[in-house]
């Protein structure tokens, strides 16, 4: 009996490292990668996490095929073992490339900003997973390009870099600061607002699912012509404003330079457009007046999701978020309505507090054979969209900004805005992100129905 003591302990000791130390789980001898046309066997290696010497078991194999899918280069992922002649098992990784690039033009309708552009995106640079972003559109509100470029493994390293342009011309709209639960301001200052911007980022990933980056960015903001909108009068948009006094701008020209400390974790997958797990993120940014920014501020923004599968093809998404912020010019205010507040227009309020949630539930509807694309698959979804925003910071001394009047005298539920609607979206096996995408939103507070609506390589 006393010989029995030591296995009993041992057998609990292992127990306590899970299931993988129980199984006693075997050595990789060798990796092969097959059926890769474009992406090179060393990315593959890297994505799916496995390299010789590594430890062997169907829990590895498991997140391996996770990792390879939620890539988004493979439209067809598999991984065998067998023995290895010298002992242990040789791995046989079967990655069948997805299209990795796209040129495709888009088409947009939503609430004070229709028009449309054209993109060219690669997933796959060189076959090394670098992203490679070009596109520009042209709106009735939102004109602009950006130019990104991603490398999310220096040499095949932990170490990553990005770089982005991005180069705005906004119509700007102002809304007149609610001051009541049920209501709907209107426009009342439009303003054109010049933004060129272009940012560096360098990082290092912990763990395969922790993010450490620092971000160095530079803008020149400037305006063009401000104009009243609805009938508004000089006194609606300035203190003390009389009838044909000059109108001013929202905010001060100038440089615009920050750093940004990141730290992400994403545990999420992506199983062809259905998602799960979770993602922490939390951001701070600070102006740089010591590098030429003309504005000195800073701001913290913090955001959690969670994703389940439910049903094998039902997929609920929750999203909730808090941001605060001190002395923020115009262009780094923060904005609610639109697509991330459906049932309102496009940035229809402004602050530098903000609190969001966000809940979709969407199923797969239907699939279709669509020439070029192999399959369409149609899901159909519900949300609740949730927004409360508001300024906190206004002192009588700012001069990097010129507020509506009464802009900190919103009513204590005046910012709280709520939204409901359905929507559908089309996905392609062989494409990352959604071809179509409709929503229709009701405001609970704006009694308003607005429509959402895109055509291309966009998601809502």
């Amino acid at each position: 009996m006393k010989s029995q003591i030591p296995i009993k302990l041992l057998i609990f000791v292992l127990g306590l490292f899970g299931s993988r130390s129980l199984a006693f789980a075997e050595t990789v001898r060798q990796v092969v990668v097959v059926e890769n046309n474009k992406t090179t066997d060393d990315t593959v290696r890297f994505i799916a996490n496995i390299e010789e010497g590594d430890d062997w078991d169907l829990t590895v194999r498991d997140a391996a095929i996770v990792e390879m899918v939620s890539s988004g280069l493979f439209k067809d992922v598999d991984i065998f073992s067998e023995p290895h002649a010298k002992g242990g098992v040789k791995v046989t990784i079967v990655a069948k490339d997805k299209h990795s690039w796209v040129l495709a033009p888009t088409v947009y309708n939503q609430p004070t900003n229709k028009g449309g552009g054209v993109g060219f995106g690669e997933n796959n640079l060189f076959g090394q997973n670098k992203k490679l972003l070009l596109y520009g559109q042209l709106a009735t509100q939102d004109s602009f390009f950006i130019g990104a470029y991603i490398d999310p493994s220096i040499g095949g390293s932990a170490f990553h870099w990005a770089f982005d342009v991005y180069l705005k011309n906004q119509r700007a709209l102002e809304y007149k600061i609610p001051t009541k639960f049920v209501e709907s301001p209107e426009a009342i200052r439009q303003t054109k607002l010049r933004y060129l911007n272009a940012g560096g980022k360098v990082g290092v990933r912990l763990f395969r699912s922790l993010n450490l980056d620092a971000r160095l960015r530079g803008a020149y903001v400037f305006y063009g012509d401000t104009t009243l909108k609805n009938d508004a009068e000089p006194g609606d948009v300035m203190e003390g404003g009389m009838p044909g006094d000059a109108l001013v701008d929202p905010g001060a020209e100038g440089w615009d330079v920050s750093t940004e400390l990141i730290v992400n974790f994403d545990r999420r997958a992506n199983w062809y457009g259905i998602s799960s797990g979770d993602k922490y993120q939390v951001v701070y940014e600070r102006a740089l007046p010591g590098l030429g920014s003309d504005f000195d501020y800073w701001n913290a923004r913090a955001t959690w999701i969670r994703a389940r599968k439910y049903f094998s093809r039902h997929n609920l998404i929750l999203k909730s978020g808090f941001a605060i912020g001190k002395d923020l010019p115009f262009q780094q205010e923060f904005v609610a309505g639109g697509t991330a507040l459906r049932g309102y227009k496009n940035a229809q309020f402004r602050g530098d507090l903000k609190a969001s949630f966000n809940a979709e539930y969407s199923v797969h509807l239907f699939s279709m054979p669509f020439p070029l694309l192999e399959r369409l698959a149609v899901r159909g979804l519900a949300f609740y969209d949730s927004r409360y925003i508001t300024f906190h910071d206004i002192e009588a001394t700012d001069t990097f900004r010129n507020y509506l009047p009464d802009a900190d005298a919103q009513g204590r539920a005046a910012p709280f805005k709520n939204a409901v609607g359905v929507g559908t979206r089309f996905f392609a096996r062989s494409i990352v992100l959604p071809l179509l995408g409709l929503d229709v939103g009701y405001g609970l507070e704006s009694g308003a129905v607005e429509v959402y609506f895109a055509i291309g390589l966009t998601d809502i």
